[in-house]
């Protein structure tokens, strides 16, 4: 039955031949005419994501303790644990890098990093583009292009990665200089 319906829809629209074909077409191309466009002018318009939107995975690299449950957590593995400067809040100095090519935006590190640190949250970006097949972020730049996305107010945004390369390293040098200097006793 659901087959007919479908075949009926179908039909309903198929062209023919001559003026009456002609006339059919103009006819569904007029019925869209007065209706809200189904499509926004990008990026002049914002579409308003929904509440529960899990865009680009941000990390803040000052409040991470250390504890790596974000990465036991990834069920694509899109996270690692990085050695560096052990600091006050970060005791073991250990820091996640990411792999955002390979993320799916399931949550599960967001929800495992513990409420004391809460250095794992979902920013509003919607994509990231680029030409290389694989993109791997040290937690600096990770760390780096977060800080980006919340300075240069790229919410809803896509953005080129190849394009902004260069800013994420130069931000990822000043991030490691942060950190560096919240160093314990000379302990790198």
């Amino acid at each position: 039955m659901q087959e007919k319906k479908f075949v009926e829809v179908r039909s309903k629209w198929r062209l023919s031949k001559g003026p009456s074909g002609l006339i059919k077409a103009m006819m569904a191309t007029a019925s869209y005419m007065f209706k809200e466009r189904p499509t926004t002018l990008y990026p002049f318009e914002k579409n308003k994501l929904p509440e529960a939107f899990r865009g680009l995975l941000t990390y803040d690299i000052d409040k991470c303790i250390g504890c790596g449950a974000c990465v036991l957590a990834c069920p694509n593995k899109c996270l690692y644990k990085v050695p560096g400067p052990k600091t006050e809040k970060n005791k073991p100095g250990i820091y996640i890098a990411f792999e955002p090519t390979h993320c799916l935006f399931c949550g599960l590190c967001v929800e495992a990093c513990p409420p004391v640190s809460g250095s794992l949250s979902h920013s509003s970006l919607v994509s990231i583009v680029s030409s290389k097949e694989k993109i791997y972020w040290s937690p600096w730049e990770w760390a780096a292009i977060s800080e980006l996305i919340k300075e240069k107010g790229w919410e809803y945004d896509a953005i080129d990665y190849d394009k902004i390369e260069d800013l994420v390293k130069e931000k990822s040098e000043e991030v490691k200089r942060r950190i560096e200097s919240k160093t314990l006793g000379g302990n790198k």
